[in-house]
């Protein structure tokens, strides 16, 4: 059972176990996908990679919600213009380098304003309190 514990800045008990198990699982995923790309596999592209799960694990939901809608709309084009001959068009990265360097920007100012005490405009939409500028 975890237990929470606050102002000590401990680990869980059995985050050390976990960790190890993680670790042990990804080196083999890792070795399992660069065997398969060697050998031209057709699945190599489907296996998960284990730098991506520890972003994911860094990030916050939006921010990868985010980046899968992104993903999605940047197939989609690319597959449209592939058809039409135009494969080599990149205005839509630059349009999405533009976004995220613009998140970016956005959550370093959000940050500063959260350190001199400026919150949130409005608690709309944040039901459960868990952006720490609302009551829960």
């Amino acid at each position: 059972m975890l237990t929470r514990r606050t102002g000590n800045g401990s680990l869980p008990e059995k985050s050390a176990i976990f960790m190890l198990f993680f670790a042990i699982l990804f080196i083999l995923i890792s070795a399992f996908k660069t065997h398969a790309s060697r050998h031209g596999l057709w699945y190599a592209k489907w296996i998960p990679s284990g730098v991506a799960f520890a972003i994911g694990f860094l990030n916050t939901p939006s921010f990868s919600l985010a980046r899968l809608v992104g993903g999605i709309i940047e197939y989609i084009y690319h597959s449209i213009l592939a058809k039409r001959g135009q494969a080599g068009d990149i205005r839509l990265i630059v349009v999405a380098s533009g976004f995220v360097l613009g998140e970016g920007i956005m959550s370093v100012v959000c940050l500063f304003l959260r350190t001199y005490g400026i919150g949130v405009a409005s608690c709309w939409g944040c039901y459960s309190g868990m952006c720490g500028g609302c009551p829960p």
